[in-house]
């Protein structure tokens, strides 16, 4: 494990829920947003050293990512920035499902059920707004997304490593978050909710790749 680089993204995750939320700067949130998943980035070549197939597919769902951080700097890039991610849960799936024997067990079948109860009641919540603001099609949009973050988060869970059903429940509860507060209804921790559950998330993706 890179012990500076660690520190640094750390510092660096810190500094953005202050500086880009807490005291909303602007310049601090379009640099250092994308600037922490940089960080993320180079650590996640230097676990790995781009060895194994998963370390290419974990490689590339962090640079979507980072595609989908830059788009969601804009609000009419939205739908740009959903794609990006999109994208980047299904690479994040794939290298699970390669990476990892997925078991069948009576608790992770448990799981995931309660899982898939989530992420419907979830939609439900999301979709009257949604359909009012965006129609049809960004509802469908929604749906899918929904369904694929949700395929990921089970992957992991039948993986039955801590560190993936970890990253991935963050990286739900960061998406949900936002959505709830885009399309729902505002609150005042909504950001520092997404930013420092999407980092962590990210972090530990990077970091998964040590043993793979």
């Amino acid at each position: 494990m890179n012990g500076t680089l660690l520190t640094i993204i750390i510092i660096s995750v810190i500094g953005y829920l202050i500086f880009a939320i807490h005291f909303n700067y602007k310049v601090y949130k379009y640099i250092w947003k994308p600037g922490t998943m940089v960080l993320i980035i180079l650590l996640a070549i230097t676990e790995s050293g781009l060895s194994s197939a998963f370390s290419y597919l974990v490689l590339f769902a962090l640079l979507f990512s980072l595609f989908g951080d830059v788009f969601l700097l804009r609000e009419e890039w939205f739908v740009h920035g959903l794609a990006s991610f999109l994208i980047a849960h299904i690479l994040y799936s794939i290298g699970i499902v390669v990476a990892f024997d997925l078991r069948f067990t009576f608790t992770t079948s448990s799981l995931l059920i309660i899982l898939m109860m989530i992420a419907i009641l979830f939609f439900l919540i999301l979709q009257p707004n949604v359909r009012k603001n965006g129609g049809w099609v960004l509802l469908l949009a929604i749906a899918g997304y929904i369904t694929v973050i949700t395929t990921m988060v089970g992957l992991s869970i039948m993986t039955g490593v801590s560190i993936l059903i970890t990253a991935s429940i963050l990286f739900f509860i960061s998406d949900a978050v936002l959505a709830f507060n885009k399309f729902v209804k505002k609150f005042q921790l909504a950001d520092y909710i997404v930013m420092s559950t999407y980092f962590i998330a990210q972090l530990l993706f990077a970091i998964s790749l040590g043993g793979h």
